[in-house]
């Protein structure tokens, strides 16, 4: 056991000097930490776990409601991982960070400043290791919640009517943790996740021309950019419309908001021509 403890301390001390040399991969400790982690997450679970806590666990839904399970392992085992399967560095492990964020909006309260909410968002999202796009999504998803609970018939105009006073108050909350086009991009990934998921949500924003009208008031209220919109679009145009995703996207009046919006955009550029030539004439 000594020759082995020894040797191991060999083999540390051997790759802590690697690691201080030029042109050293990082990524080399980083997997070898995140493997032990989940060696550990593995072991914890099995000791600290019966089978009592498994069932319990496999049988509570994402709003803390029992159910029989169906897809729940899947969101529990994936909340802590990245785009790309990998484990996000100083997550909790179960963590669903967005559901998190969603509810950190409704609990607050309009009356006090968002500047209030917007400390609360960052301080969770440091704990957690999330992203602006993820405060964006969580926030966005928390205003359209609100609306759907204030009024039980909610047609597409009263829809706009209501984000538009909402606004009012969250548009700055927006403006500032929105840095550029991943998180608005991010807003309107979650306006389709509400739109194609169920409940009165689905019901409002997946049928036409509600979702065109959010997205085109989130525009006009310099919420999400233009660039952010085509940069979805051409997203969408990749995958074809026989997903459920697709569909959304080429329903007619987002179809003719977004030919309004590149027409409008080519003749702002063709307007910024013409003033750039008259100074170069002069």
């Amino acid at each position: 056991d000594d020759d082995e403890d020894e040797e191991s301390g060999k083999e540390k001390a051997i790759e802590l000097m690697k690691s201080g040399s030029i042109g050293y991969d990082m990524t080399l400790i980083y997997r070898k930490w995140q493997k032990i982690q989940v060696e550990d997450d593995d072991l914890l679970s099995e000791e600290g776990m019966d089978s009592d806590d498994e069932d319990d666990l496999m049988d509570m839904d994402d709003d803390g409601l029992f159910n029989n399970g169906v897809g729940n392992s899947s969101m529990l085992a994936s909340s802590h991982l990245d785009d790309d399967g990998m484990h996000v560095v100083g997550r909790q492990k179960g963590v669903d960070v967005v559901r998190e964020l969603r509810d950190i909006c409704l609990e607050h309260e309009t009356s006090s400043p968002v500047e209030n909410l917007r400390i609360e968002l960052n301080s969770f999202k440091f704990s957690q290791n999330a992203t602006y796009g993820d405060c964006c999504k969580g926030a966005i998803m928390a205003v359209m919640d609100k609306i759907f609970e204030q009024s039980e018939n909610t047609s597409s105009g009263k829809l706009v009517t209501s984000l538009r006073k909402m606004l009012e108050y969250w548009g700055p909350l927006f403006k500032s943790i929105c840095m550029g086009s991943e998180e608005e991009k991010a807003i309107i990934h979650a306006l389709e996740t509400m739109a194609l998921g169920g409940g009165k949500a689905a019901t409002v924003l997946g049928t036409e021309p509600a979702f065109r009208f959010v997205l085109q008031t989130l525009h006009d209220r310099e919420i999400v950019n233009e660039d952010a919109i085509f940069d979805w679009a051409k997203e969408r145009k990749e995958e074809g419309n026989d997903s459920p995703r697709g569909q959304l996207f080429y329903q007619k009046p987002t179809q003719d908001f977004l030919e309004w919006l590149e027409e409008d955009s080519s003749e702002d550029d063709s307007d910024g021509d013409d003033d750039g030539s008259d100074e170069d004439s002069e």
